[in-house]
């Protein structure tokens, strides 16, 4: 992402009318003439970067490849000569410090056209060119440079090449005087800061075209003061209500309360699962709602209230009264961007936002810059949440009725309900990202009816939010989870929203518990719960599709991942929000080259839709849908359905891909016309049956389990002592309880 050096140059000086100035400025700092306020006064949308030392940006900024080394080269001669055969006095040493003392003080302007009118360079001596490549190079790298370089709209990617061409010409006509004063400088922060004003001299004559480019490119990459987008939305005087607390303080309680107050209302859910929830309760409360899905269109007749999830939410429409729950996810790196723009731009008197205080001081900031009124409304937990000091032991056997044990990989979740399930006499119902809504339903009901056997949960993060589960004690399997790349600690944030599941006011279990499994996790746990809400400083945005397709306008030839790629790299943003991670999006674009019939806006659409990139299966599902939609013919959904439940991991995890690639066919069906996916009634009917029999599965489900990838060839048994790697959670366990006996040991020697 490009962050320019500062907006006064970026913004008012870069066009021709200010050429002089924006010369004058540049040539005046890097001689020391200007003080640092003048030169970035007025800026009001840059992150700033100081005039640092060359060496320190070397390691962060853009690589030069140095051509062949050059021993000498006459410019007269236009070829390499050696000086060991030169005879003369042409050569000159650059040993006597009189007669280029001045060139320091001269006007960079007049320096760039002495060069262009020389006729030909000065010879130098071998160690000179090696010392003037030197400098250029250093300036070729410079970060520094190409920072300021930004102010004439000369973009990163290009900034080595300028450099490189700037260098060639240099060599053709540097005079005597202004080699004899880089070599002494030598390759250092000065001769680069000497050079700068007449490199830029040079990038405003020779790259006429390609400063055109770039500057136009930048302005329809211009994410900035995006509040500013809605203008409806301004137009109005919102009131923003803030209920902030924890888990079970009654916040959501009472937004809803408003929500079905008000004759026209929109309640905006962060997961599928929670918006059918609302829609199921406030129908059953005689308040007409309707639900509005990625998946799913359920309109009920007469109703004026609307329950869907937040990406769904309509910024045309008006209401009286909107509530925007989980609000702390708008700093979510991936999904941030949705909260924001309902946040910005929701068309409503009443905007209630539920969620924790991490993000209640840059909402502050929002409500300042939007013009809206902001009321604050604080909640603490009905019931504190009391951690137990005397955790499982480490034996699960040790789990009691209305247990939920958290673990954070399917794995984990498996291997701990066909342990529970083992050795005691509970029965445990399963919970986990990968499940369908309707199945996640199903597996809470389960759990919360007293009159069954169903009285544990084993569960994933998913526990989180979503759902009202009555759970006296939340049990933490282990504290450290794989981010992809390696084994980290879980986040106080997420340990604190997990835990607050534990106690439900009104239900069987009113006063919530939470321990660890293992006593050497119970400090971090403790540690977690008593340290505050970290504060969110930036929140998340992502382009619409216009401002994508004018930027796409400026680029010509590029495929659509390119595009992203470049929109990323040259986007510009206030400090108050951040681009939201994109790599899946550009996957899922990486793929869909191979269907050349779409159009831009139907690659957009295509890339978002809600597919596992990690899973084969899926990608190709997805890919067949975009070749038939993009040869106009009937997208139709090529599956076979199971006879009946699973019956090992294997079935299980094909239970699983089927359903998600039926939940992505009626997403698309949703974001495109009806003509191209007829059979959303059959798939919609298939969706409920797998629904209805990964059910089944889990209530039966007593396998181990397996990873996706559980096809492909293990590497087996070596005669020279080759073992199966164990996999990270196991390999960290190992690792933990090695620490822990070396522990107990080191307390017996000491004793």
């Amino acid at each position: 992402m490009a962050i320019g050096p500062a907006s006064s140059l970026f913004r008012a000086y870069a066009s021709k009318k200010h050429v002089s100035r924006i010369r004058g400025l540049i040539g005046k700092k890097c001689f020391g003439l200007l003080s640092q306020r003048d030169i970035f006064l007025g800026s009001d949308g840059f992150d700033v970067k100081p005039f640092s030392s060359v060496v320190d940006d070397v390691d962060e900024d853009l690589k030069v490849k140095s051509e062949g080394s050059v021993s000498e080269f006459d410019a007269d001669m236009g070829q390499i000569v050696d000086l060991d055969n030169e005879i003369g006095g042409n050569v000159i040493a650059c040993d006597s410090s009189e007669g280029y003392v001045h060139v320091q003080y001269r006007d960079p302007v007049e320096l760039y056209r002495e060069l262009c009118n020389a006729e030909k360079g000065a010879k130098q001596r071998r160690s000179d060119w090696d010392t003037l490549k030197e400098i250029f190079n250093l300036l070729g790298k410079s970060g520094w440079a190409s920072d300021q370089a930004l102010a004439i709209y000369i973009g990163k990617a290009f900034f080595p090449t300028a450099v490189q061409k700037f260098r060639n010409f240099f060599f053709k006509k540097c005079s005597a005087d202004i080699a004899k004063y880089l070599v002494t400088l030598g390759p250092s922060d000065a001769a680069v800061k000497f050079l700068f004003p007449i490199f830029i001299e040079f990038c405003l004559e020779e790259f006429t075209s390609e400063i055109k480019q770039f500057k136009s490119m930048i302005q329809a990459a211009d994410l900035t003061k995006p509040h500013t987008w809605f203008p409806f939305a301004r137009a109005m005087r919102r009131k923003i209500i803030y209920h902030v607390g924890p888990t079970n303080s009654g916040k959501t309680y009472n937004a809803l309360q408003r929500f079905m107050e008000a004759k026209k209302g929109i309640y905006c859910s962060p997961l599928r699962l929670l918006a059918m929830e609302v829609f199921d309760k406030v129908n059953a409360l005689g308040v007409y709602c309707s639900l509005l899905t990625g998946q799913e269109k359920k309109h009920v007749p007469f109703s004026n209230h609307v329950a869907c999830t937040v990406e769904m939410v309509s910024t045309d429409e008006l209401y009286d009264v909107a509530v925007i729950d989980e609000i702390q996810m708008i700093a979510d790196p991936h999904r941030g961007y949705a909260w924001t723009r309902a946040l910005l731009g929701l068309k409503a008197d009443e905007i209630h936002l539920c969620g924790d205080p991490s993000v209640l001081n840059i909402v502050r900031k929002v409500c300042s810059d939007t013009g809206d009124e902001l009321c604050e409304q604080h909640y603490e937990r009905f019931k504190p949440l009391v951690v137990e000091a005397k955790t499982l032991l480490g034996d699960l056997r040790n789990v009691r009725s209305g247990d939920c044990v958290v673990a954070f990989s399917r794995r984990e979740i498996f291997e701990v309900k066909l342990a529970i399930e083992k050795h005691t006499d509970h029965r445990c119902c399963v919970i986990y990202g990968a499940l369908p809504p309707e199945t996640r339903r199903q597996q809470a009901n389960l759990f919360n009816d007293q009159d069954n056997e169903f009285d544990v949960l084993v569960a994933s993060d998913a526990v989180g939010m979503g759902l009202n589960l009555n759970i006296r004690r939340v049990v933490f399997y282990t504290l450290s989870k794989f981010n992809g790349d390696k084994v980290v600690p879980v986040p106080a944030s997420q340990v604190k929203q997990i835990a607050g599941r534990a106690g439900r006011r009104g239900s069987r279990y009113p006063d919530g518990l939470t321990t660890t499994l293992h006593l050497s996790d119970l400090d971090y746990l403790i540690e977690c719960l008593k340290q505050p809400f970290d504060e969110v400083k930036k929140l998340g945005l992502f382009p619409f599709f216009e401002q994508v397709e004018l930027f796409a306008g400026k680029l010509h030839n590029s495929s659509f991942c390119q595009l992203l790629e470049k929109f990323g790299e040259n986007c510009r943003l206030d400090g108050s929000y951040f681009l939201c991670r994109h790599d899946h999006i550009k996957k899922v674009a990486n793929m869909l080259e191979k269907v050349p019939a779409l159009s831009l806006e139907d690659r957009f659409n295509f890339c978002f839709a809600p597919v596992n990139i990690r899973d084969p299966k899926a990608m190709y599902h997805l890919l067949k849908f975009a070749s038939s939609y993009g040869q106009s013919i009937p997208v139709n959904i090529y599956m076979g359905m199971p006879k009946g439940s699973a019956s090992n991991d294997k079935e299980l995890l094909d239970l699983e891909t089927k359903h998600q690639v039926l939940s992505m066919y009626l997403w698309l069906a949703q974001h495109f016309k009806g003509d191209n996916f007829p059979y959303v009634k059959k798939v919609e009917a298939m969706a409920t049956d797998i629904a209805d029999l990964l059910g089944k599965s889990l209530v039966k489900a007593n396998w181990k389990p397996e990873a996706r990838n559980a096809g492909k060839p293990k590497p087996q048994q070596k005669a020279d002592g080759y073992e199966r790697p164990l996999s990270l959670i196991k390999q960290y366990d190992q690792e933990r309880h090695e620490r822990f006996l070396q522990h107990k040991q080191s307390e017996k020697v000491i004793a």
